[in-house]
């Protein structure tokens, strides 16, 4: 199975210096029971897009906040979201400039990226596209605008732009479904990733004896942002590391 890692890097364990380098994560949703493949839209590359299509549904997301929205000029596919302040799907949208047709993991990267972009405008995109944002809902709130709560609050937690790209993982066992928790937990060890559980309780069959994940500490309550403790130190965040540990695939 293709592996994720960082380049001329050893693997690192914990998700928000793996997020601030530039890797994706697993993050496993023991309510929801389904796991996720979450990354910073302003460090999306090709490859990790293609990996992102390659074991998910192809159904790619990238979670942002209203003010983002507001700032793109990226109105809701439906009123009532933001008349409820709950949050949901936005016009789906394509990078303007340096790309193709749009639905190539070149394209779909470009645009992430853009949209993470602070100095990105509205005319930059072209709508509709094939890469779809979400505005990130309430933590109490539910659906598709609370995953994007989620998603976005562990990208925030490792000191990255406020987007996060974000997609469902299609189960090995049976290619025909979701892959749930307890197997996602199991494909991000075989792909080398940190996984992170972002739901109240992990299910029983998903931990060890001694009460803790079996492939990690990190679990956390309603605030995704608690598993990965924080921002990582200010030497993960230096833009010259950063450029030197581009994801690759290996």
């Amino acid at each position: 199975m293709t592996r994720l890692r960082i380049a001329d890097q050893r693997p690192i364990d914990d998700p928000a210096t793996w997020l601030a380098c530039g890797g994706a994560v697993v993050a496993l949703d023991a309510l929801r029971n389904e796991g996720l493949l979450v990354f910073g839209a302003a460090y999306a590359t090709t490859d990790l897009m293609a990996f992102a299509v390659r074991h998910g549904t192809g159904y790619l997301r990238v979670a942002i906040s209203v003010d983002v929205a507001d700032r793109l000029g990226l109105p809701p596919m439906h009123n009532s979201f933001r008349q409820s302040g709950q949050g949901g799907f936005t016009v789906s949208v394509n990078a303007r400039y340096g790309v193709g047709t749009g639905i190539s993991a070149h394209d779909r990267a470009c645009t992430a990226r853009l949209i993470a972009d602070a100095n990105a405008q509205p005319d930059d995109f072209t709508r509709p596209g094939h890469l779809l944002p979400v505005v990130a809902g309430p933590r109490d709130g539910d659906g598709e605008a609370k995953v994007a709560r989620q998603a976005l609050a562990l990208v925030e937690a490792a000191g990255l732009t406020a987007a996060s790209v974000y997609s469902e993982i299609v189960s090995v066992q049976d290619p025909t479904t979701i892959m749930a928790a307890d197997e996602a937990e199991v494909f991000a060890r075989s792909v080398g990733v940190p996984a992170v559980w972002i739901s109240n309780t992990a299910p029983q069959h998903a931990q060890a004896r001694n009460g803790r994940n079996r492939m990690n500490k990190h679990h956390v309550g309603e605030d995704p942002a608690q598993a990965i403790g924080g921002s990582p130190s200010s030497s993960h965040m230096q833009s010259s590391h950063i450029a030197a540990v581009v994801p690759i695939l290996s």
